[in-house]
């Protein structure tokens, strides 16, 4: 079977220290990187102008260093619930890979991901990149071990 994969850059802009797309790597017969712009992003007030240019300059320093290694980054624009069926279909993906996000939004939006994904067949990936561990794992662990904590 042809294992074709797009890795979702997100938060972790980076080629290296990055285990989802290491991940992503392995057993891939072609990888397409993406990184998805989303209106909301787009046209939140709390994005000023310095932000942008954050962004923009982190985006093309990960499409130089994708062109280094003989590929790209496509930058889409969309809201990933509507960007992903159509890349399913359109690249002919059976594996998606992204760094986990712990936050409410993020956490929501990837049930989303999951579950469209789940509907076309394609195998998901998730890694833990830019935190130090797993925080959903720590709450528990902690609910566990440190009892203390949750006192009143």
């Amino acid at each position: 079977m042809v294992v074709n994969t797009i890795h979702w850059f997100r938060k972790g802009l980076r080629l290296h220290d990055n285990p989802a797309l290491r991940d992503s790597i392995r057993g891939a017969d072609s990888l397409r990187c993406i990184y998805i712009l989303d209106p909301w992003f787009a046209g939140s007030s709390n994005v000023g102008i310095n932000r942008w240019r954050f962004l923009l300059q982190c985006l093309e320093d990960l499409d130089a260093s994708l062109r280094k290694l003989h590929s790209r980054l496509f930058v889409i624009r969309g809201q990933p619930t509507d960007v992903f069926p159509r890349l399913f279909k359109e690249w002919q993906i059976t594996r998606l890979s992204y760094e986990n996000d712990s936050e409410p939004f993020g956490k929501e939006r990837d049930a989303a991901i999951q579950k469209l994904a789940s509907e076309a067949g394609v195998e998901v990936m998730v890694r833990i990149s830019h935190t130090l561990y797993d925080l959903d794992r720590k709450k528990t662990v902690d609910a566990e071990t440190t009892p203390w904590r949750h006192r009143t």
